[in-house]
């Protein structure tokens, strides 16, 4: 099964996609050992870009589609617990802890793209360790 994930453009910052890019950087809250929202084994992760909206032909939206409009984004993580089992509840949070969460996710998920690793929900190095820290 395919699913996707928000790619970094200003179009995927909407509240669904801010509230995934939280999720995957923060622990969760229902389990003791999970560090993040991570796909279950059976579930292959896809940027979520361009390619859903655009076709070779060109921008053939307005026309709609018999087909789905491209995978689903991820929702349930390997724990079998959703994104909002890992602090990414907008109305628990608040809007600003949300948009602060929000910004540091994001350049979470900048670090990540600038070491090549985006879809590898189990990298880490020493800046991402440090900035999941306030998370």
């Amino acid at each position: 099964m395919k699913l996707s994930y928000p790619c970094l453009s200003e179009a995927n910052n909407n509240d669904l996609a801010l509230a995934l890019r939280i999720a995957r950087h923060s622990s969760c809250t229902a389990c003791d050992s999970c560090p993040g929202l991570r796909p279950p084994a059976s579930v292959e992760v896809v940027l979520d870009d361009d390619v859903h909206q655009k076709s070779l032909l060109g921008d053939l939206t307005q026309y709609g589609s018999d087909e789905e409009d491209g995978p689903a984004y991820l929702e349930t993580c390997i724990c079998g617990h959703d994104v909002a089992n890992h602090g990414s509840q907008l109305a628990a949070l608040g809007r600003e802890e949300f948009s602060r969460r929000a910004r540091l996710a994001i350049r979470l998920d900048e670090l990540l793209q600038e070491a090549g690793r985006q879809l590898d929900f189990n990298y880490a190095d020493e800046d991402i360790d440090s900035l999941k820290q306030q998370m």
